[in-house]
């Protein structure tokens, strides 16, 4: 999978320096906010956002290699937690559903304000991620009282 896009970021590379040097060439032939130079500076702003993008989802891959690998084979048994460490996990899982809850309403609030529709779907979509984590706490704060 990072290779695809290790692929998608070089060819997002290429495309963003091939955009500019066309609205370039377009400003140079007089042809300054013609139709044609909105579409390909439209185009060129939501490529330099690809570009972005798929260099932060190899980071974030990465990152998650690293996670996986440590957890791999590990053995995971279920064990009745005592009163007191039912508590530690109660107050954490609440602690950060805080959190989850300002996350959903920033991401919320960001998507409301964003003109490009590739980052506002992307917002929308962080906003509702936040919601599932939001709702896993939940259950864990019950699961524990």
């Amino acid at each position: 999978m990072k290779g695809i896009l290790e692929k998608a970021h070089e060819i997002e590379e290429k495309a963003v320096k091939s955009y500019t040097d066309s609205v370039g060439r377009l400003k140079g032939q007089g042809l300054s906010y013609t139709d044609v130079e909105k579409v390909v500076s439209v185009i060129s702003i939501e490529t330099i956002i690809h570009k972005h993008l798929t260099k932060a989802m190899y980071e974030a891959l990465r990152e998650i290699e690293k996670i996986e690998k440590e957890y791999e084979g590990v053995e995971v048994k279920e064990v009745a937690p005592t009163p007191e460490q039912k508590t530690i996990i109660r107050r954490i899982a609440e602690m950060h559903l805080d959190i989850e809850k300002e996350m959903i309403n920033t991401y919320r609030e960001l998507a409301e304000k964003l003109k490009y529709p590739v980052l506002k779907a992307l917002a929308e979509a962080l906003a509702e991620n936040e919601i599932r984590h939001h709702q896993e706490l939940s259950k864990l704060i019950e699961k524990y009282k």
